[in-house]
């Protein structure tokens, strides 16, 4: 496993550049004078400042503002805030739409075309924040601007691979905590609490979080994880860990089974030999030019070949800054369904799933890669094996 420090890598003001280059001749394109945006696509531009909400992105070359929750500057300058990072430099703060209205008014866009990441309350501008605008610039006309950003986000930079490359190393370190330290009589939060430590320890975020279902019966499901927690960890039980491991708001995610007490049963090395050969058929299938229906009908034709069942959950996936990701609408051009190219840059968590005969056992295995210009290259520093936690 390799040593990990809490200094790593960061997202430089040229990246920063960049994605505002990039951002704003895309809205231009679209004939937009300024975006606003909320969640992934703001953080995307601010590098993320505490209690932000939202953001105002002009076309031209002022610069963005952020506003925070009304709470963040109820007793301090915005200049504390402002001094404390080179991203951003005009932050404000409410709880309503006034300083995104205000800012609109000082870009004298009263009449200009506002573009909006996607309406609705967890993803995107609410509606009430949506009305406020249109109430209070009944002339300016608002349009979607969603697939600008998930066309630019679904590829990511070299510093963007290398900071959820280094999200999945702190993955790595958790796994190897528990199975250093974890052992039966412990609760399943016990668990959870020292991969968690470990992620912290080597600079992970406080956001970072980590998922185990255990029990003779192996499951990935956060149902079984959250309903864990209280347990106590048995002899020959199965844990199922899963992760958001969060460097600087980049996540690496990918899962892992460990026995706690015992050896695995002999149908349980089965099926994880049987999830070794069908991870390394769909990774045959990973280079540029072929498509994700492919990775999905050669994991289909592996799970057949090993005797186990295919999971609707084969756990394949984009990720980035969310977890998951999905492609931009260009990807989707001229595709039916849940199809779209590889494409160099593109971060995929491969972790394909079985299901025993009897339907209820459930096993998975992966880790992390990006797609390149020859194949992909993993991420992390993890080999995918059932681990043995005993001692």
């Amino acid at each position: 496993m390799a040593t990990v420090t809490t200094s790593g890598p960061e997202i430089s003001l040229q990246e920063r550049e960049r994605r505002y280059r990039t951002v704003r001749a895309a809205l231009r394109e679209k004939g937009v004078d300024a975006a606003l945006v909320t969640g992934a696509n703001l953080f995307y531009l601010s590098n993320g400042l505490p209690g932000e909400r939202f953001g105002i992105l002009p076309t031209n070359d002022e610069p963005i503002m952020v506003q925070l929750q009304g709470r963040f500057l109820a007793d301090i300058s915005p200049d504390v805030l402002a001094d404390a990072q080179e991203w951003v430099k005009d932050i404000r703060a409410s709880n309503d739409a006034g300083p995104l209205i205000d800012r609109l008014r000082e870009l004298h866009l009263e009449n200009g075309t506002i573009g909006i990441n996607h309406t609705g309350g967890l993803f995107g501008i609410g509606h009430g924040v949506y009305s406020e605008i249109a109430n209070a610039l009944p002339n300016a006309k608002l349009v979607d601007v969603t697939d600008v950003f998930a066309n630019l986000r679904t590829i990511k930079s070299e510093e963007e691979i290398a900071m959820i490359d280094r999200g999945n190393l702190l993955f790595d370190l958790a796994i190897e905590r528990i199975q250093q330290v974890v052992r039966p009589g412990m609760t399943g939060a016990q668990a959870v609490q020292e991969g968690i430590k470990a992620m912290w320890e080597a600079g992970g975020d406080t956001e970072s979080t980590l998922g185990m279902g255990f029990g003779k019966v192996p499951k990935q499901t956060p149902i079984i994880a959250h309903l864990s927690m209280d347990r106590v960890i048995e002899p020959g039980d199965i844990g199922t860990l899963t992760s958001h491991s969060c460097y600087h708001g980049y996540c690496g995610h990918s899962d892992q089974e460990i026995v706690f007490g015992a050896e695995p049963t002999k149908m349980h090395g089965e099926m994880f030999q049987a999830v070794l050969h069908v991870r390394d058929q769909v990774l045959k299938e990973i280079k540029p030019g072929a498509s994700h229906a492919d990775l999905q009908a050669a994991y289909e034709k592996a799970c057949a070949e090993t005797g186990f069942l295919s999971s609707p959950h084969s756990q394949m996936h984009q990720y980035g800054i969310d977890v998951p990701e999905f492609p931009g609408p260009k990807f989707l051009e001229g595709r039916r369904g849940r199809d779209w190219p590889l494409v160099p840059g593109m971060i995929y968590s491969i972790s394909p799933t079985l299901v025993a005969h009897n339907g209820e056992d459930t096993l998975l295995g992966g880790t992390s890669l990006v797609i390149t210009e020859t194949g992909y290259r993993d991420l992390g520093d993890r080999k995918v094996e059932m681990l043995v936690a005993k001692g």
